[in-house]
This record gives structure tokens, C-alpha cells and sequence, in this order.
């Protein structure tokens, strides 16, 4: 099965009442962790690449390669997803080497500047067959090298969300609603009623950013509410060192990194596994 569309996926997960997760990866060992979990789950999946980070440090070419390497042929349907990115020149670049979906986060300009950005991606994506995300409001936290100070942090605005959906002509809209990146300090403080009237008025699935934290229990309420994409990233990289300093000390003074690496896959399919489960997704490809 080829790499699809990302709004195919979600757009089925909106009527099935379920969620797709979409897992940031670092390298190939994380990557086979999600495939094998979607596999083994028969799950939808999303692969998410982090702009400023894993794009930067491995470029086009070799993303693209691995993930038609790894995906390109798998039995359940998979995106390739630019997470978080506010490079134009980036944007445009992925696009044309083959991610299925991007996502435009110009969420820190003024209104009218966001939905101008976000609608000349829309304008190179599309003709593409490529999916374009949206974010509206400030989400909290540390996603890469985007930090956004919680007195700065904006929730966003019902009836803005609408217009922003619907001049922009996205695929899927990020929300800011309370959730953060990174790890949680505390309780999150979730807006459940806004993230209601949200998707109440958007015609499009709304994404979760900042899954990582959060209990079972939000998760299924989030679901229930029409939520359709959940984001997972530290996770994933907290289970790829926990793997790595486990095998350091089960086998001191051994020097295997293939070893290494197949304990990360197993690590991080674990992980993944579980979340499928509680999202809903598994059983759904």
C-alpha cells in the first residue's frame, strides 16, 4: 500500500469514533517500532517528522527513502507528516520530495498573516495530493526549537477556528485548548467544553498536540468529543533512552548496536501498541 493522504485516515476516524496516532520519529529503529506496531495492531498510523530537528539533521531524500522503505508496502494505510514547521522554503521542499501531509504552524503571527501562510501552502499542497494541518492558538510547551510561554499561551477562538477552516481551505486544524508539548508538570488544565464547540463548527478533524502525560481517561474523552489525530513525540524518545541505558546495564562492557537497536524497536513498538489500543485505531485498517 502506497503512503496516502493523510485526511483519508482521519477523515475515517472522525465516522469510525476513533483516533489516529501520529508518532514523531527519530531514526530507523523508531520508525520500525511504529510500523511493526500498526502492523501487529492492523492500525492506521501517522509518521510524523520533526521539522527543525530529525528534517534538518537527515534531509529529504533519505526520509523519503526509509519511509518508502519501511511503509511503501505495508498492509495498513500510512502518512508521511511535517510536524511543526514555520519554513516556507522547508514546506514547499517536502512537498515536492514526497511527504502525503504537512503541517503549516504559523500559529504565533497575527491572524490574517497565519491564514495568508497557511493558504499558499494549501495552494502547493493540494495540487499534490498532499494534506495540509493548521494550528490556531498557542499550544504550550516545547515542540522542538518553538517555545511558547504559558502567559503567552492563547486558546483558541470557536468561531475563529470556522473562519480560519474555511479561508484556509485545511485539512485538519490544531487547536490550542490547553494541551502542551513536552512533559507535563501538574495536571494539564483541558478546555473540553471549547474543543466541543470547535469541532461542532469546523467541517474538518481537529488534532491533539501534546499526547504524551496524559491519562487514559482524557484520551477517551477527547475521542468522544470528535478529536480524530493525537500527537505522540517524548514518549517515544523517553522509551528510545530507557531502552538504550537498559541494555547498558544488562550488557555492561558489550559494544552491539544492532543489539541496541532491536531492543529500541521492541521499546518503542511497546509504546506504540498501547496507544493504538487506547485510541481506538486498532482493528481499523
Amino acid at each position: 500500500m502506497a503512503l496516502e493522504n493523510m485526511r483519508t485516515l482521519l477523515d475515517a476516524a472522525r465516522e469510525g469514533g476513533y483516533a489516529v496516532g501520529a508518532f514523531n520519529i527519530v531514526d530507523y529503529a523508531t520508525f520500525r517500532g511504529v510500523m511493526e506496531a500498526a502492523e501487529e495492531e492492523r492500525s492506521p498510523v501517522i509518521i510524523q517528522t520533526s521539522a527543525s530537528s530529525t528534517v534538518k539533521f537527515y534531509g529529504y531524500d533519505a526520509l523519503v527513502g526509509l519511509a518508502r522503505a519501511l511503509a511503501g508496502n505495508s498492509p495498513v494505510p500510512v502518512a508521511l507528516h511535517l510536524d511543526h514547521c514555520k519554513d516556507m522554503d522547508m514546506l514547499k521542499g517536502t512537498i515536492d520530495a514526497g511527504w502525503t501531509s504537512v503541517m503549516i504552524d504559523a500559529s504565533t503571527y497575527p491572524f490574517e498573516e497565519n491564514v495568508a501562510m497557511t493558504k499558499t501552502v494549501v495552494g502547493w499542497a493540494h495540487p499534490k495530493g498532499v494534506s495540509v494541518e493548521g494550528e490556531l492558538g498557542s499550544i504550550k510547551g516545547v515542540e522542538d526549537e518553538i517555545k511558547v510561554e504559558e502567559r503567552d499561551a492563547v486558546l483558541a477562538d470557536p468561531q475563529k477556528a470556522a473562519e480560519f477552516v474555511e479561508r484556509t481551505g485545511i485539512d485538519a486544524l490544531a487547536p490550542a485548548i490547553g494541551t502542551a508539548h513536552g512533559l507535563y508538570k501538574g495536571t494539564p488544565d483541558i478546555d473540553f467544553e471549547r474543543l466541543k464547540k470547535i469541532v461542532s463548527l469546523v467541517d474538518v478533524p481537529v488534532v491533539i498536540h501534546g499526547g504524551t502525560g496524559l491519562s487514559d481517561d482524557t484520551f477517551r474523552k477527547l475521542i468522544s468529543l470528535g478529536a480524530a489525530k493525537i500527537n505522540i513525540s517524548t514518549q517515544l524518545k523517553l522509551a528510545y533512552m530507557q531502552a538504550f541505558e537498559d541494555f547498558k546495564k544488562e550488557n555492561p562492557g558489550k559494544a552491539d548496536p544492532i543489539k541496541v537497536q532491536k531492543a529500541i524497536v521492541a521499546a518503542v513498538k511497546d509504546v506504540v501498541k498501547r496507544f493504538m489500543r487506547v485510541f481506538g485505531s486498532s482493528g481499523k485498517a
